[in-house]
């Protein structure tokens, strides 16, 4: 089986993760030959794995080129309004800074108090996270 890349880092494994997006897409492991791991969805890893490693640059229009591909076909059968971009972009970047809030307040309740917001989180919490890692993982930190 020939060398597999993502961008600049060879592939040691793509395994199924037995995860899938909320669309119902399977998301898969990479593990690297650093020792790295990122998850994919099987589209994006289909569009993005190569025989020949790129640069940052070559992977951000691999990635990106088929995603604007299929956001302009999505646009065209909703048949949008150019007028309707700018409102549906500022909904979109509110729902996506929505959703990473509360994920951040789901993170941070799971070692402290329930917080209303992220930036309610207190030193103590921030303190007993910390002391969870051990030191493999604040030497390993890199490679995860």
């Amino acid at each position: 089986m020939p060398d597999q890349y993502i961008g600049e880092k060879k592939v040691s494994t793509i395994a199924d993760s037995g995860l899938k997006t909320l669309g119902g897409i399977m998301v898969m492991t990479v593990s690297y030959e650093d020792g790295t791991k990122e998850n994919f969805s099987s589209i994006m890893l289909g569009k993005i794995v190569s025989e020949i490693a790129c640069d940052a640059t070559a992977l951000r229009e691999k990635r990106m080129q088929p995603l604007v591909q299929e956001v302009l076909k999505m646009l065209c059968d909703w048949g949008i309004k150019l007028s309707e971009l700018p409102y549906m972009s500022v909904l979109l970047n509110q729902s996506i800074d929505f959703n990473q809030k509360e994920a951040l307040i789901k993170l941070w309740s799971a070692w402290g108090p329930k917080l209303l917001t992220p930036d309610d989180v207190d030193m103590i919490t921030i303190d007993h996270v910390l002391r969870m890692q051990t030191i493999n993982d604040v030497i390993n930190a890199d490679n995860k």
